[in-house]
């Protein structure tokens, strides 16, 4: 199997295990990895998406994470 450096939307999809109409939307609400814009393509760089999803890595469902922003007092 050859290692691509950037995938489809389809191809992340394939990748993740998450389909490729959730990424979709994920990408319209800004909820996913960055990607790349080609004319009308879209790519997926995937180092950096492997990244964005170990970031989410939670221990459990009650885990909200770090915040990305301070929270104001």
């Amino acid at each position: 199997m050859d290692f691509k450096e950037y995938v489809t939307t389809y191809e992340l999809a394939d990748l993740t295990g998450i389909s490729a109409s959730t990424w979709n939307k994920r990408r319209l609400t800004g909820d996913s990895p960055l990607f790349v814009k080609v004319g009308k393509s879209v790519r997926y760089h995937v180092p950096t998406a492997k990244a964005w999803l170990a970031e989410r890595a939670r221990r459990s469902t009650s885990d909200l994470g770090s915040p990305s922003k301070p929270e104001a007092a």
